[in-house]
């Protein structure tokens, strides 16, 4: 080595050593970008600003002594790309020795981060603000202790003013160390929004589970992207929706089976619940899943995150946080809220909905549940299995009105054995409070009367909670749809064509704001569709998606295609062939014999046209009818398929032999029987 080059220890010196500091990492990057050449560069029609190519710096690690050999170079390099300090320009592999494009960290586009300071002298994260209120949850120890709830800190005046405006919005509570988790992920506090001042490829509106889809599947086609959320990225899936949900119901379920563990041989004893673990497991499950949809995610992903409210101002402009963005296409997936019914009283008393109910830490005596579908029926045969005594209401006779009858009336005898009281074919007079709750005294709910009518007599039932779940309602009414063009119902949401296009041509939506299947799988392929049909040429129909659902009460309810009702009203002929648990080995011996198998094919075919399925195992089942449906595969196929025994999804192969049994026609039978006798001869 010449005098003036400096000798570093070899790299595996460097690797081998304890604790190698940040520092070191920064210094060679700061050096390295002191001697390489750093220019504006182009790629095919995009121009790389500020960026170096990687075959310098491999040369310049190899003649600086950092390193002594190309692939000593690259690997170095690839700590370098961990640490940080550089980053591939479209971030698909870390430093190589070639003609690949990279930014050293000052010079990388900015796409929105969370600062150190907010330079007012105020706390920058979550974890600085709540750090000590309440003390114990945030720190490590026995017991399941919990933070003041929202209200509470606001009251006692613990927070300062911008983490007090955040949480009136965002509904997070209770303060515990998840839920801190939980915000740093999908609502940074004091976050830093990009420049915003290029013209992107794609503008969206919305980050639940369409607008997130829509967002990583365009930045990872190379695509120029802003995202916008005003409240929690994740949507009502991750936040107030399934995530939340089944982490409740596979509590509920467990202290279930320890109630029945006796039939099964299993002297337990009573099960006693805790609720305030199972919403503190809840919240524990859903911050370590949140990763997955946070803001920093995202940003590592290419995409300009913007926290804000974001409407639009022109066909092809949006506004957030004062700075308005210019855009080639857009994507409107505002999600949906609960609809809360116009019953008189009930603005005048507290309730719950998803976007609150998760928030308890108590359990409630007595639940009045104003709803019947799938997020009522849930969360009612959750609460009754916790111990509440749970009351429904019916306007109809029974539940889950989309599902056919056979299917309500298993789930409803099994919620009935869990104690839930139906209502049946009521009119709602008024709600009323009786008594406000008071902690001191131990009444942590209040006292209210849900009045209704009954066979035209009055009927008063006295709750301590409501939940409403009376279905939900599209969020397209504070976005400014006018301003763009763009058609919508407040009731039906955006109105889009076959290609999820809207009214302006260079604006599309999906998600549950565009969407009758307001399921979290739909928003995912129709995001999907979108990226291919507003960036590529794409064409794709959201008609030709098959959609199946599931509804995860005990047993659940799944289905897929159309139902005998619709093939009825079509004038399509139709066979049905059903296969019930108790007629299932597996179903048997697993004590859950209620529930069955449907499967609809057209007349004499094995053509499969729909399929409800009503068991334990129903949501898992379903999937491979639908992909039987999806690819042609006829029912008789998969029953020659084998399916391993004892499972219970041999229900489905079995409702199989049913159709090959049709084929045994009388003429075929007598064929076969007399070829049999003749060689018995």
């Amino acid at each position: 080595a010449s005098s003036t080059k400096r000798i570093y220890p070899p790299l595996a010196n460097i690797m081998a050593s304890e604790g190698v500091s940040p520092k070191l990492y920064s210094d060679i990057a700061s050096d390295m970008r002191s001697k390489i050449e750093v220019k504006d560069r182009q790629y095919h029609l995009h121009t790389y600003k500020k960026c170096f190519v990687g075959s310098d710096a491999v040369q310049y690690l190899i003649d600086e002594g950092f390193a002594e050999s190309v692939e000593d170079a690259e690997a170095l390099g690839e700590e370098l790309t961990h640490s940080g300090e550089i980053v591939h320009v479209t971030r698909d592999h870390s430093l190589k020795n070639g003609k690949y494009f990279y930014y050293f960290k000052q010079d990388a586009p900015f796409h929105g981060g969370k600062p150190h300071s907010d330079g007012k002298g105020n706390s920058s994260t979550w974890t600085s603000v709540f750090q000590g209120l309440g003390g114990k949850s945030l720190q490590k120890g026995k017991g399941h202790a919990h933070q003041p709830s929202m209200v509470s800190a606001l009251v006692s005046g613990e927070l300062n003013r911008e983490a007090e405006e955040k949480l009136q919005k965002l509904e997070v509570a209770p303060l515990d160390k998840y839920n801190t988790e939980l915000l740093e992920s999908v609502h940074p506090l004091s976050w830093k929004d990009p420049d915003g001042s290029d013209k992107y490829n794609l503008v969206v509106i919305g980050g639940g589970t369409a607008g997130l889809v829509s967002a990583a599947g365009s930045a990872g086609v190379g695509a120029k992207v802003a995202l916008i959320e005003a409240n929690l990225l994740g949507g009502d899936c991750l936040n107030v929706g399934c995530v939340p949900s089944k982490a409740i119901l596979k509590s509920a379920k467990i202290a279930h089976q320890i109630k029945k563990a006796k039939e099964y041989g299993i002297l337990s004893g009573d099960a006693k619940v805790d609720f305030g673990a199972v919403m503190e497991r809840l919240r524990r499950l859903r911050a370590g899943i949140a990763h997955h949809d946070s803001a920093e995610r995202f940003t590592s992903l290419g995409v300009d995150v913007f926290l804000g409210h974001g409407k639009f101002t022109s066909r092809n402009t949006v506004e957030v946080n004062g700075k308005t963005l210019r855009f080639h296409r857009a994507v409107v997936a505002t999600g949906g809220s609960p609809n809360v019914p116009p019953i008189p009283g009930l603005n005048k008393v507290p309730f719950y909905t998803n976007l609150t109910v998760f928030n308890l830490t108590k359990l409630p005596k007595i639940v009045g549940v104003i709803g019947t579908g799938p997020i009522g029926c849930e969360l009612a045969q959750a609460f009754a299995r916790f111990g509440a005594k749970v009351h429904m209401f019916l306007r109809g006779d029974s539940i889950l009105r989309k599902e056919e009858n056979d299917a309500r009336e298993v789930v409803m005898k099994a919620m009935k054995a869990d104690g839930i009281i139906f209502h049946k074919l009521v009119k709602y007079k008024k709600i009323s409070m009786l008594s406000e709750a008071d902690e001191k005294a131990g009444n942590p709910f209040p006292a209210i009367t849900i009045e209704v009518e009954q066979d035209g007599k009055p009927l008063p039932v006295n709750v301590n909670a409501i939940i409403v779940a009376a279905g939900r309602k599209p969020n397209v009414t504070t976005v400014g749809l006018e301003k763009a063009g763009i058609e919508y119902d407040p009731k039906k949401g955006v109105k889009v064509n076959e290609q999820l296009q809207t009214s302006n041509p260079n604006v599309f939506s999906c998600g549950d704001c565009a969407s009758q299947y307001q399921f979290t799988h739909m928003a995912d392929f129709m995001a999907r569709m979108v990226i291919r049909n507003a960036l590529f040429f794409g064409s794709g129909k959201v008609s030709s998606l098959l959609v199946p659902w599931a509804t995860f009460t005990d047993p659940e309810v799944a289905h897929v295609g159309e139902y005998e009702h619709d093939l009825k009203a079509r004038g399509v002929n139709f066979d049905s062939y059903k296969r019930s648990f108790s007629e299932v080995d597996r179903a048997i011996l697993d004590g859950e014999t209620e529930g069955y198998v449907k499967i609809l094919t057209k007349e004499k075919s094995d053509i499969i046209l729909g399929a409800t399925i009503v068991g334990s195992h129903a949501g898992d089942m379903i999937s491979e009818i639908s992909v039987a449906m999806q690819h042609n595969i006829g029912l008789g196929k998969i029953a020659s398929v084998i399916h391993p025994y004892p499972t219970q999804a041999e229900a489905i192969r079995q409702a199989g032999d049913l159709y090959n049994k049709t084929r045994l026609t009388k003429t075929v039978s007598r064929l076969l029987r007399n070829l049999l006798a003749f060689r018995r001869t």
